[in-house]
């Protein structure tokens, strides 16, 4: 034996007796049961706060095919339930506490139903597959698993194993499977498990109260995490809703073996694994979608943390949070080195649950999205086939099961050479089509990557977007030819109508052409509105005799998209000398149409409003004219004109309620540059739709260095090759979206917000006309205008980060000369230091929610406008808070109550109507 063996004889075995020092105990269980997992605890709150809809369920679905012995199979799940005390526990609440139980082993699970005899078996067998995933679990009587057989024919069913993921995780059906294997075929028993569930949960919460572990862990991830983005903030299809939901649909996608391949090479070479690789690729694609180079994402750990954990069904898995760093624009190469040092660290740190370190980092506890990350991703090594019975071939069957605890969550697993994708998002936010451009871009993005790692990030290219289709470009001589037939045979009708008086289509011909020689010579336009304009545009066609003026071209499209001909009357309220008025008045013109000028002061007077649109053909007016019109129910019903609005201030509720009434388009740009038909039953959108350019206007989203943007991805909107500073992205199908302006996006409380998406969302609310929102003293301010509106609902829609600091109501919302917000003469509110700290509690209820809230919370200044959560309360605090209040009270208040009812005056207040409900007397006052 040398001296270097004999050193390395010693440290193994020094290891294996720390080992066997730490190895977990064998406890036995009380009779009061045994604390549950800080993972099972998360899970617990989770299912107390959306009980009964499936989103803890763990399924495992297969297509039998072959000779199966269904009392065989029964036999051997029995036998794995026996085993392991998890698979036969239930959970209850003591005190507010979760507290696991281990039942008796039952002596049969499997439900059989024989579908051979119905029209479509197969149909038959994945609606009642997806009935029994969904089905609800009683988690304080159990049982917490079941097993379902569905006969489709001779040797050939689908086999539904169905767990609550309190007691399992998806590594968990591995074990499972292979257990049921080997008591299959034979009446042997398996040697007994030397642990249990119980052991790890006692194990593991004694763990985590140690003060060597708890700060090694706690001071790594606080240090990791520290100002991390406060919100992905993917472009979502539709607003985020104050409260999140699980609503969710899957997209499957699959990484062809080529891919699959340079993945793999890609990771040998820098000696990593194929996952770090998919991770350093999805972290690029949500930079470019989000437009940040700090994201956090989701990975799962499998929490098997222990040797002797790794054959023990349960509830291990974790989420670690994984902090990926684009900034600097790093070559692909070091950003998978980053993600690799990220990957290595995190998991090296996995011990520390995912509910705990939401609590101890205590960020603010949103309640319309996930803390700390809101897209994840994950890489199995199998199929999802989990069972292998001799003559038995099995596949995976996909019922039509559907939920998301994620914004965006994407798993990949092995498929042959290649790898399957499932892309889970919540489709309260995104579309199908938005997720399916997504894998795709993924797909080619990562080819891209592996293909030269040593390009900038930046400089990778997504598949640039299909332009927006342009409609073909009208003849140069059509309006010259329109304007001079009407002359021509209608001289004496009108062409131009303002407060100066108004000429026919004679005069306006006759001025024209006059005024042509001094037009060739540069004259410029007048700047006033009157026809003179009207004058000038003409005396240019005549003037130029050749090129096709671009504004005519986009009247000329508009008119034939909105059917307006020469008999009609285009009334227009755009301020003087502004582009719309101009092209209200091309708009007129290109059809040999009358132009009625309103003054802009007509807007607001209802009665007047009657007057002028009683003969129009088509109505191009301020939201408030339109809400005007519609509030006093000025609309004339029996002669439908068609509504123009413009696309960056008319509200979507405003532009859909008016769409119900009369044919309704929205127009982008003060040269109206693209039009959209608004359908008044289509969902509301995030952004704003503008539709596909008008003729003659090319218009492209533009990305990093002036690049054509990719479809989905947000970028800012050029014109003819100008920039706008407007932020939009193209759609799926081509057409255009404006996501908000950048000179209007500001980072406040950590979190950054588009003013303008704010203040849209806010002038659809009942009662306000108009909206704005700045940034004040770092907060927001909502400035709206308006009848009856009520600041303490108006901003009850809106999620956490978005929700204005003050509510300013006015008359009016200034504006330039031009129409434009005067954001310079908004009022200043208060200063955040001159509303007198934290607002009184009013005692009666509210003092008496507020010593409760002192015991739990260890509190001692609390007011009346103070959140639970944001006082350091947490998933068993909020437990107790419920239960404490059943007995105080008398009433019942469940746990989503308490999540959207935060403060101590909302919870009192709803506790108040309670006690009314239940005919109990008024305000408590102990």
């Amino acid at each position: 034996m040398t001296i270097s063996n004999g050193a390395d004889n010693v440290h193994d075995l020094i290891a294996r007796r720390r080992r066997e020092r730490d190895r977990i105990p064998r406890r036995a269980i009380p009779d009061e049961g045994v604390p549950v997992s800080s993972t099972q605890e998360r899970i617990w709150f989770g299912e107390k706060f959306n009980p009964g809809f499936g989103f803890y369920h763990v399924p495992a679905t297969l297509r039998l095919r072959g000779p199966l012995d269904p009392g065989a199979l029964d036999r051997a799940l029995c036998e794995v339930i026996r085993r392991h005390e998890i698979l036969r526990s239930t959970v209850e609440e003591i005190d507010g506490m979760p507290v696991q139980r281990v039942g008796d082993a039952p002596t049969g699970v499997l439900r059989s139903v024989d579908l051979a005899a119905e029209p479509d078996p197969e149909a038959e067998a994945a609606r009642m597959a997806a009935d029994d995933i969904l089905a609800p679990f009683d988690l304080r009587h159990g049982p917490l698993g079941r097993a379902l057989l569905l006969r489709l024919g001779p040797d050939d069913h689908v086999f539904v194993l169905t767990f609550h993921h309190i007691v399992f995780d998806d590594p968990s059906f591995g074990i499972v499977g292979r257990e049921i294997e080997a008591l299959y075929t034979s009446s042997a028993p398996l040697p007994e498990l030397d642990l249990q569930y119980t052991d790890f949960s006692v194990w593991q919460r004694e763990r985590l109260r140690t003060e060597e572990v708890r700060s090694r862990l706690v001071d790594y991830w606080r240090r990791t995490l520290e100002g991390v983005p406060r919100l992905l903030d993917l472009p979502s299809d539709r607003p985020r809703p104050p409260h999140r939901s699980r609503a969710g649909r899957f997209h499957r996608s699959r990484l062809p073996a080529d891919v699959v391949g340079a993945v793999r090479a890609m990771a040998r070479e820098e000696g990593t694994t194929p996952f770090t690789v998919l991770l350093a690729a999805y972290g690029v694609l949500l930079s470019r979608y989000a437009d940040q180079a700090d994201i956090v994402t989701a990975v799962p750990a499998a929490g098997r943390i222990r040797p002797e954990l790794e054959e023990l069904v349960g509830c291990f898995i974790n989420i670690i949070c994984l902090r990926l760093d684009l900034r600097g624009d790093p070559t692909f190469r070091e950003l998978l080195r980053r993600v690799r040092h990220a990957s290595v660290e995190g998991h090296d740190h996995e011990e520390m649950p995912f509910e705990e370190l939401v609590r101890e980092l205590h960020p603010q506890r949103p309640r319309s999205h996930t803390p700390l990350f809101q897209a994840g991703l994950g890489v199995r090594d199998n199929d999802g086939v989990f069972l292998n019975l001799p003559g038995v071939r099995a596949s995976e069957f996909v019922p039509d099961v559907e939920v998301s605890h994620f914004d965006l969550m994407v798993d990949f697993s092995v498929d042959g050479d290649g790898m399957a994708g499932l892309w889970g998002y919540n489709d309260d936010l995104f579309d199908p089509a938005t997720v399916e451009v997504l894998a795709e871009q993924f797909t080619l993005l990562l080819t891209e990557a592996c293909a030269q790692p040593d390009r900038e990030v930046g400089d990778l290219a997504l598949p640039a977007s299909p332009r927006p289709p342009r409609p073909e470009t009208v003849r140069a001589e059509e309006p010259a030819a329109v304007l001079a037939e009407r002359a021509r045979h209608a001289p004496d009708s009108p062409a131009v109508t303002s407060a100066d008086g108004t000429l026919t289509y004679a005069q306006l011909d006759a001025r024209a052409e006059a005024l042509a020689p001094a037009v060739r010579k540069g004259a410029e336009p007048p700047a006033a509105d009157t026809p003179e304009l009207a004058v000038w545009w003409y005396a240019r066609l005549k003037a130029d005799g050749g090129p096709w003026d671009a504004g005519y071209a986009r009247a000329a499209d508009l008119a034939s998209r909105i059917g307006l001909g020469a008999t009609g009357t285009v009334l227009t309220f755009a301020p003087p000398a502004s582009g719309a008025l101009a092209d209200a008045m091309l708009l007129a013109l290109s059809s040999g149409a009358h132009l009625m000028i309103a003054p802009p002061e007509a807007a607001g007077d209802a009665e007047e409003l009657r007057v002028l649109v009683a003969d129009a053909t088509v109505v191009h007016a301020p939201p408030a004219a339109w809400r005007r019109l519609l509030i006093e129910g000025a609309l004339p019903e029996d002669h439908p004109f068609t509504a123009l609005c413009d696309a960056a201030t008319v509200p979507a509720a405003l532009a859909r309620e008016l769409a119900a009434k009369v044919p309704t388009w929205t127009l982008y740009g003060e040269r109206w540059a693209a039009a959209h038909r608004i359908d008044p039953l289509a969902e509301p959108r995030r952004g704003v739709p503008l539709g596909v350019p008008l003729a003659g206007t090319p218009i492209e989203v533009t990305g990093r260095a002036g690049r054509p943007g990719a479809t989905g991805v947000p970028g800012e909107i050029q014109v003819g090759g100008a920039a706008t500073g407007d932020r939009g992205r193209i759609l799926p199908d081509g057409s255009l979206e404006l996501l908000g302006r950048f000179d209007r996006m500001f980072t406040v409380g950590g979190f950054r917000v588009d003013t303008d998406e704010v203040a849209r969302s806010l002038a659809g609310r009942p009662g306000v006309v108009e909206a704005v929102v700045d940034v004040r003293h770092d907060r927001l301010v909502a400035y709206v205008a308006g009848d009856g509106i009520d600041p303490r609902r108006l901003t009850a829609h809106l999620p956490e980060y978005q929700m204005p600091g003050s509510v300013v109501v006015l008359d009016e919302l200034p504006r330039t000369a031009r129409g434009d917000i005067a954001h310079g003469e908004l009022p200043s509110p208060e200063a955040p230091g001159d509303e007198g700290g934290q607002v009184p509690i009013r005692g009666g209820t509210e003092e008496a929610v507020a010593g409760i809230w002192r015991e739990l919370l260890g509190v001692r200044e609390i007011g009346a406008a103070d959140g639970f959560l944001d006082l350091g309360g947490h998933s068993l605090t909020l437990a107790r808070l419920s239960l404490r209040y059943e007995v105080a009270f008398g009433v019942e208040v469940e746990l989503p109550d308490l999540l959207h009812h935060a403060t101590v005056r909302e919870q009192a207040a709803l506790i108040d109507e309670r006690r009314a409900q239940a005919g109990l007397p008024g305000e408590e006052t102990s």
